[in-house]
């Protein structure tokens, strides 16, 4: 059976901090969905995380009632492929090691936690399914606004590619518990939450000219259903005066007024209020007269995602490539030799390409080193002495939309160790990485080593290189015209690595040819 006959239904699970769904979808040919159901359950997970940093026994009980339902659906649909991630509500609950085994134990689910830009990653996948004209917002600038109960994600398209992803801890619901204690000392909250807002968000003001740049903005969210409902708009669009108008007349109204007079459920309510800050906020930012809301949620970027890693789509193509440009720009953001990045990529890539007999990796380690390639000097932003330490501390610090903590780690550690610096188990970085991922970097760093050997002098002298296996020896065919004693004497310097990894010798043979 091949992959597309064994991917026929398909399941996407979320549980968040503030309900679990469930989406279950049909895959219809040439990677297209059809949904079968949904179903999702309220349960305000994030509260006791936000507020007692744990997840109580009681809503840990309640989240896998919900879950052993889900799985019986499944069941009845026959679902064999099936995603379930968590979110901050869980991600963030010192016990989430003990409430992750509890679910799998009483409902034979097994739940992964995902960070923040996975997150981001899955949900845009789901916007891009349900917008018609996707091309052309990002080609004409557009903010996203993810908002959650306890973060907050935000990017920017701006001609076509992706320019800023950021994870914020500004969530509705974190918002509410962090200041609940001063909302009693102040007769003007509303303004308080904006100020704090404001104060966490003044990068964006700082990095992007964003009135001129960012025509339309996007907004996911539970809250915008009740937002739909508050402003009568069927369509999916709400008007930047119209959302205004609502917004003046629910800004100093109760909780309990709010959840009574305009029939809010008692959590959506308690929430309202901090969210629509935040919509405002992130509103003015832009020059955007609507707010677009295509109320997506994070399992249909999740079924849209299992499809992507089973079947050859361009949507997969899409996001590969905003990952990429997102990079660029983080390495732009600390004035990277862009030219030698370039080199240091094509010479990796060759090399990658024409030693797969060797060493065994695939797509996505390709395309991790690749991006190990385009950031492993940023540290010398920082201090050119030691700069490859400096490069893991921001490779580590960055938020790299649609990057898992584990692929992070990857691409960190190839940088750190694409110099002088050798990997030990003694390096608790890399000690603390399990056995498998610990060879997938060792093989990368070989790589990388010898094609920043290649552009030592950071001029490119080396046109092209060609690849060659033979029994115990890799040869490397360089063309150049230049004298390039230097890139030779690092070569020999740093193949030894790469005989340690793979058990055979790099042979550096050079072509001169004759400038015209």
């Amino acid at each position: 059976m091949d992959e597309k006959q064994a991917l026929t239904t398909v399941a996407g699970i979320s549980v968040g901090s503030y309900a679990v769904r469930m989406k279950i979808s049909e895959v219809l040919p040439e990677g297209k969905t059809r949904t079968l159901e949904r179903t999702s359950k309220s349960i305000a997970l994030g509260r006791d995380t936000f507020s007692k940093g744990k997840v109580s026994y009681e809503i840990a009980n309640e989240v896998c009632e919900v879950l052993r339902g889900f799985k019986k659906l499944m069941n009845e649909y026959k679902v064999k492929t099936y995603r379930a991630v968590a979110t901050s509500g869980i991600r963030e609950a010192e016990n989430n090691d003990y409430i992750l085994d509890q679910i799998y134990s009483k409902t034979g689910l097994d739940i992964e936690i995902i960070n923040s830009s996975v997150k981001r990653f899955l949900a845009y996948k789901g916007i891009r399914e349900s917008l018609q004209n996707y091309q052309k917002l990002r080609a004409e600038g557009v903010m996203v606004l993810d908002i959650g109960s306890g973060n907050i994600e935000v990017s920017i398209y701006q001609q076509g590619s992706l320019t800023f992803s950021q994870n914020l801890k500004l969530g509705s619901l974190r918002l509410k518990e962090i200041l609940s204690e001063l909302e009693s000392k102040t007769l003007d909250f509303p303004k308080l939450l904006e100020d704090y807002i404001k104060s966490n968000a003044d990068i964006l003001l700082k990095t992007f000219d964003i009135n001129t740049n960012i025509q339309h903005f996007i907004v996911l969210g539970d809250v915008m259903k009740d937002l739909g409902k508050l402003c009568d708009c069927p369509d999916n669009y709400i008007d930047k005066s119209q959302f205004l108008m609502v917004y003046q007349s629910l800004l100093h109204k109760p909780t309990h007024k709010i959840s009574s007079t305009y029939k809010i459920s008692k959590e959506g309510a308690y929430t309202l209020i901090p969210s629509f800050i935040l919509l405002k906020v992130f509103l003015d930012m832009t020059s955007s007269p609507q707010i677009y809301t295509p109320l997506v949620n994070l399992e249909d970027g999740i079924v849209a995602d299992l499809v992507d890693q089973k079947l050859i789509t361009q949507r997969k193509q899409e996001f590969l490539h905003d990952i990429y440009t997102l990079v660029r720009s983080l390495a732009k953001k600390y004035h990277y030799d862009e030219n030698h990045a370039n080199e240091v990529m094509d010479k990796s890539l060759c090399l990658f390409d024409g030693s797969k007999r060797l060493h065994g990796l695939g797509e996505e380690e390709r395309f991790l080193l690749q991006l190990a390639t385009i950031l492993h000097d940023v540290g010398k932003f920082i201090n050119i002495n030691q700069h490859y330490n400096h490069s893991y501390d921001i490779i580590m610090a960055s938020n790299i939309m649609g990057i898992s903590q584990q692929q992070l780690e990857i691409i960190a550690n190839v940088a750190k160790y694409h110099s002088t610096l050798t990997p030990k188990i003694s390096h608790e970085n890399f000690n603390r990485l399990s056995h498998k991922d610990r060879v997938v970097i060792a093989k990368l760093v070989s790589i990388i080593r010898i094609a920043d050997a290649l552009d030592r002098s950071h001029q490119q002298k080396i046109k092209t290189i060609e690849v060659k296996l033979q029994e115990n020896k890799m040869i490397i065919k360089a063309s150049t015209v230049e004298e390039i004693l230097l890139e030779e004497w690092t070569f020999e310097a740093k193949s030894s690595f790469f005989q340690e990894v793979f058990g055979i010798t790099p042979i550096l043979n050079i072509k001169r040819e004759i400038s015209c």
